[in-house]
């Protein structure tokens, strides 16, 4: 049975004020140390790759300051992520 505006699912679904859009931009940035050496001697080791990305929002879930109605601003969910990759 589908959710109705009494259930509380519901209620988590939509936005506070009706419009879920968001808007952010990110950075991220490669590096990539082992490409140039050890190709013969460690095949796996030139694809290692390490990364750093930060997502910044100038508007989450509709609003840029209490979306939530619990005071949050979109700013408060920018990340900073940081991640080592290899293959196996």
């Amino acid at each position: 049975m589908p959710p109705t505006p009494e259930d509380d699912t519901f209620k988590l679904v939509v936005s506070r004020n009706g419009k879920p859009d968001s808007w952010g931009a990110f950075v991220q940035l490669n590096f990539l140390p082992f490409s140039r050496w050890l190709n013969l001697s460690l095949p796996v080791l030139p694809m290692t790759q390490f990364a750093v990305q930060y997502t910044a929002y100038g508007k989450f879930n509709g609003a840029r300051a209490n979306y939530d109605g619990f005071g949050r601003r979109a700013s408060d969910n920018n990340t900073l992520y940081l991640l080592v990759w290899t293959p196996w």
